[in-house]
């Protein structure tokens, strides 16, 4: 025992352990559990109300002790004429701390986002608990109401609003739509940031359903139930220049732009009506399997010429032909030359598209400008400052796009 003793006092490190222990681990034993001191915040919506104060809607966790755990969520609506303020008040409703490092979700209703978001965002971005991974959608409706459809979605269904954005990152846009990506957007060169836009329907057979029990007044009729809420994810994006929108691009437009981003990999190519010597009036679907892109730019006459080779790869995945659809071993069907070239050339024309509505907005969504700069610095600021307007740079670029098509 005496020896062991006398190695502790040959060891300091150990008399710190045991004053860290004596001065916090005794005190955080008295202490009531954070559960109980802090509301536990999985979404935030903003509104702008009519008397033009800030309402916050916040989606919280409440724990329940059962013998089966079950997630039970519940939202809170505050008013201030700031976000800090209305979030102060959240705080007071609840009777506790408002926690944001659980938030995984920022619901903006559309109308805001007219104005330049990053300063009702501010308060957020600041807060040292909020995760800059955090994402962010934009809603048709109020924040509010759609806080309530995501309430008993994520209280009753295997699906959660948070997978259905994790989907959207991941298959339908090339660039994720997070806080922090969203202020690099901001403060980039090009100063643009897309967010997407969820819709919120009554009604209908199609999107993520939520039934709802509450009533609403129908006058001398009474309460009526109101319509079951559906969530519409159809890809529409909400694209903002400098914090503000300038333009809502739908999903299938979208789909055009990502043809010239390296890290999307993901969707379909369709002929519809496709006849030669395999198939008669034949709709074919090809399913994108991966894509490689170079680009290469060059100056002549102080001009960008935007050079992009794309090797695309593809499986044919259905074939619907004489009213009947084939979806096995689809793979063993002939693929004729003709059917290539019609592949390809459908492929410039939407990447052509892509160009126009990026050029009609003014909206550099695959950042062109940072490869022009990279290339070559000193000419690429000679043919800037020889543009009137700097922000119809893509007005300018003359674009040479060589498509090839590889089947497996």
């Amino acid at each position: 025992m005496k020896k062991y003793l006398k190695g502790l006092l040959k060891t300091p490190m150990v008399f710190v352990f045991v004053m860290i222990i004596a001065c916090y681990g005794l005190g955080a034993l008295g202490e009531t559990a954070e559960i109980n001191r802090y509301a536990v915040v999985s979404a935030i919506g903003i509104d702008r109300s009519e008397d033009d104060a800030f309402e916050i809607s916040l989606l919280t966790f409440i724990p329940i002790a059962e013998q089966t755990f079950t997630e039970t969520y519940k939202v809170i609506s505050s008013k201030g004429q700031s976000v800090s303020e209305a979030m102060d008040y959240a705080g007071l409703y609840i009777g506790r701390k408002v926690g944001l490092s659980h938030v995984k979700l920022i619901v903006l209703n559309e109308n805001l986002v007219e104005e330049n978001i990053s300063k009702f965002l501010d308060y957020l971005s600041r807060s040292k608990h909020m995760s800059s991974s955090t994402k962010m959608i934009v809603t048709d409706s109020s924040a509010k109401e759609f806080l309530k459809v995501a309430e008993k979605l994520d209280s009753g269904s295997s699906i959660k609003v948070s997978e259905l954005i994790a989907y959207n990152s991941e298959y339908i846009y090339a660039t994720d739509s997070s806080l922090e990506l969203f202020y690099k957007g901001v403060f980039g060169p090009t100063g643009t940031s897309v967010i997407p836009c969820i819709l919120l329907e009554e009604g209908g057979d199609v999107g993520l359903s939520a039934g709802s029990n509450s009533s609403q007044d129908a006058g001398s009729q009474g309460a009526a139930q109101s319509k079951p809420k559906i969530i519409i994810n159809n890809g529409d994006t909400i694209v903002c220049k400098d914090g503000k929108k300038v333009a809502k691009i739908t999903g299938e437009d979208i789909k055009k732009i990502n043809l010239f981003k390296n890290d999307f990999n993901s969707g379909v190519i369709k002929l519809e009506n496709f006849s030669d010597e395999h198939f008669n009036n034949a709709n074919l679907t090809f399913e994108i399997l991966d894509k490689k892109i170079k680009n290469k730019v060059i100056f002549e006459n102080h001009i960008p010429v935007f050079n992009i080779n794309m090797d695309l790869y593809l499986i044919l995945s259905e074939v619907e032909n004489d009213s009947q659809t084939i979806e096995e071993n689809v793979e063993f069907f002939d693929i004729s030359t003709k059917a290539l070239n019609e592949i390809e050339v459908k492929v410039r024309n939407s990447m052509a598209d892509g160009i126009d509505i990026m050029r009609e907005n003014k909206t550099d969504l695959v950042d062109f400008y940072t490869v022009m700069h990279n290339s070559n610095v000193k000419e690429f600021n000679k043919f800037l400052n020889s543009l009137q307007d700097q922000d119809d740079y893509l007005d300018e670029i003359i674009f040479k796009v060589s498509v090839n098509i590889h089947l497996k």
